[in-house]
């Protein structure tokens, strides 16, 4: 073994050193875990503060207490390309929708011009027939 063939002192300076690195690797990780957990309690609609704290205080117990009680994550309506109005109805314009079809144009005698009234087979003014 290489550790064997180093004097004593260096051996627990190189032990330190290495058990120092792995400490900061894992609050480097853990550091990570947090800001997961903020940004995502914060995309679900939670607080992202509250659970940061939370897993801060609370470490991997804080995580999983996190990881059971988290909401669904809502999924973002249909939105319209950057610059464009959302769709509305055409304006009416002034004009009445259409109700029902058209009432029928009113007919005139073809020999006088006056107005006959509907169904009549004679003109009542002059006699003609329609």
């Amino acid at each position: 073994m290489v550790l064997a063939t180093i004097p004593g002192a260096f051996q627990t300076e190189l032990l330190g050193g290495a058990l120092c690195a792995l400490f900061i690797v894992i609050w480097v990780i853990f550091l990570l875990i947090a800001i997961w957990v903020y940004r995502d309690a914060e995309s679900r609609g939670m607080s992202g503060v509250l659970w940061l704290i939370v897993v801060l205080l609370f470490g991997i117990i804080g995580l999983i207490i996190y990881l059971v009680v988290r909401k669904d994550k809502v999924q973002p309506m249909m939105t319209q390309p950057y610059g464009q109005p959302p769709w509305q109805p055409p304006p009416s314009g002034g004009m009445p929708p259409p109700s029902g079809p058209a009432p029928p144009a009113q007919m005139t005698c073809r020999n006088c011009g006056s107005p006959l009234a509907p169904g009549a087979t004679f003109c009542g003014k002059c006699g003609a027939k329609v």
